[in-house]
């Protein structure tokens, strides 16, 4: 079952980036994309299915069952919403912010007239945002316009459920393919612990706060404490990924795919197979138009595993197809970071430049730079420290080799930022998160069977205190999201009236709409518009998606 689940995860990250190349190369129709998406599907997998992609066949352990079952419950939770709006009749609101964005993004693969495609809110522009993650859904979405329905929401909603499912599925082929049975727990256990303790203080805090002063939110988001201390570096854990960024989250485990199908199990020695070097590169290109960040971060920390394939004359001239595959999808999409309008940018020292303009002096910036990492060694660095110490020394395995580039890049996020949310740090350390914690499972948990670990009193009292708060930041997430879907479904910011409009337009004839005299009174809701129109006022996430075509 496993391995059926992995070749189909295989074969849909492939086809999805083979699919947007070739759409975008041939300059298609639209209506092309169901059949082109098909058959690139079963090729993908027909292709791919003499690869090893499980190195243990056994079945799924009670954890690694409720890794799939959890990420496909909070995709599930997502959908229901969407779901309601065309049972009801009743225009639904985004289950999350970023939802809005993603729904115009979809608009735009579904109703353009070919590809490149146009942007759906400016159609005078192209769709300039790293989309590839969102072709199964867009195969979807066009499906259902081919059958005279206009289901825009069902698909997304249905595509985050695929993407969702399968980034656990790709993590526990990761953690089988590394690892032995023994330490996949531990490694799992550290994973969902990462970036979530620091957070269960700030959740604990209100919760308990509350019982003396109501919050203005009880579930407010768990993960942006550090903005009141003016630095965005914070890192995500696994539920806020798989709830808010699924296509991050899916970008980040396609190259953790890639290993798994370019090297060994447990030795990570290079595979000469040109077959596997073509579906390595394949996932390369796929991660690098889901996700930029994820896909950066990633190849940074992989580095010292990929140089292997490059200095060794076994495997060099197999490495050149998985370059040639990488390339030979990302020529036709190149133009969607090169040609984009977006301002966005890196920035140096921006915590620095903070600080000594709040504060006044320089002695001040580098206490900033000093919080920040801090704020970084809370969030992560404490489990790289566990990690890396000798002994044994990281440098003699190629996974530890890894794990140290994996922290060299968060230690980075100090001085290295992005312009608006951080997605290089919040994304970037996607893949150096998972990295960090699958070489503290194999350094640090013995692979014998001979044996279990002794704790002492205060090493148990510690990890319970990890524990509770990990589990805080984990359960404010999913109660957030559940609150969220539900609240979805009535949409109570806006008029019966807008919605009404938005719905009828949605089901009415193709072409262009022009929602400005609708009386609509939520920022937001256009957003829910299926088919193209000018939006008037443009915010800088809405120039983000914008771009002058290829």
């Amino acid at each position: 079952m496993l391995a059926r689940s992995a070749l189909a995860a295989l074969a849909l990250l492939a086809a999805s980036v083979c699919t947007a190349a070739v759409m975008t190369a041939l300059r298609l129709p639209t209506g092309l994309l169901p059949p082109v998406f098909a058959l690139l599907l079963v090729a993908g997998a027909v292709a791919f299915s003499r690869l090893p992609l499980v190195a243990d066949a056994s079945g799924p352990r009670w954890f690694e069952g409720a890794l799939i079952g959890w990420a496909a419950l909070i995709q599930l939770v997502r959908l229901v919403p969407y779901t309601a709006q065309y049972v009801t009749g009743h225009l639904g609101a985004a289950v999350n912010y970023d939802d809005n964005w993603h729904f115009q993004e979809l608009a735009s693969l579904v109703h353009g007239a070919r590809f490149p495609p146009l942007l759906n809110y400016q159609p005078d522009t192209h769709l300039h945002f790293y989309y590839v993650a969102w072709m199964p859904a867009a195969a979807l979405g066009e499906l259902f316009g081919l059958a005279g329905v206009s289901w825009l929401k069902i698909a997304y909603g249905a595509g985050t459920l695929l993407l969702g499912v399968a980034a656990a599925v790709i993590l526990i082929v990761f953690l089988r393919h590394a690892l032995e049975q023994r330490q996949r727990g531990p490694a799992l256990t550290a994973l969902l612990l990462a970036g979530a303790v620091p957070d269960g203080i700030a959740v604990l805090a209100r919760w308990i706060g509350g019982l003396a002063a109501t919050p203005a939110d009880w579930l407010a988001h768990a993960e942006w404490w550090q903005l009141e201390f003016g630095i965005p570096n914070q890192i995500s854990s696994l539920t806020t990924l798989l709830i808010w960024v699924p296509h991050h989250l899916i970008s980040g485990m396609a190259l953790l795919l890639a290993v798994v199908v370019a090297t060994e199990p447990r030795t990570l020695a290079p595979r000469a197979s040109l077959v596997a070097m073509a579906a390595a590169g394949l996932l390369v290109g796929f991660s690098a138009f889901s996700s930029v960040f994820a896909c950066m971060g990633g190849l940074f920390a992989l580095s010292p595993l990929f140089a292997r394939f490059v200095v060794r004359r076994r495997t060099f001239l197999a490495s050149l197809t998985a370059i040639a595959a990488a390339a030979v999808v990302a020529a036709p999409l190149a133009y969607l970071y090169l040609n984009a309008d977006s301002s966005g940018g890196f920035r140096l020292f921006l915590i620095f430049t903070r600080w000594r303009g709040q504060f006044g002096s320089a002695a001040a910036g580098f206490a900033g730079l000093g919080l920040a990492a801090a704020f970084v060694m809370a969030e992560v660095g404490w489990l790289a420290w566990l990690a890396l110490r000798p002994p044994p020394s990281p440098l003699e395995s190629p996974l530890g080799r890894c794990a140290v580039a994996a922290t060299i890049w968060l230690a980075a996020t100090v001085v290295v930022s992005f312009s608006g949310a951080n997605n290089l740090a919040m994304r970037g350390s996607i893949v150096p998160v998972v990295l960090i914690a699958t070489y503290w499972a194999q350094a640090r948990v013995a692979a014998s069977a001979s044996g279990e670990p002794r704790w002492s009193r205060p090493a148990l009292a510690a990890a319970a205190l990890v524990a509770l708060l990990a589990g805080a930041t984990h359960l404010n997430e999913a109660l957030r999201h559940g609150r969220n879907s539900l609240d979805a479904i009535a949409y109570a910011a806006e008029t019966e009236a807008c919605k009404a409009r938005i719905m009828a337009a949605n089901a009415g004839a193709p072409g262009e709409v022009d929602p400005s005299a609708w009386g609509c009174r939520d920022t937001y809701s256009v957003y829910g518009l299926e088919r193209p129109f000018h939006k008037r006022d443009l915010g800088e996430p809405d120039r983000e998606l914008m771009g002058r075509g290829p």
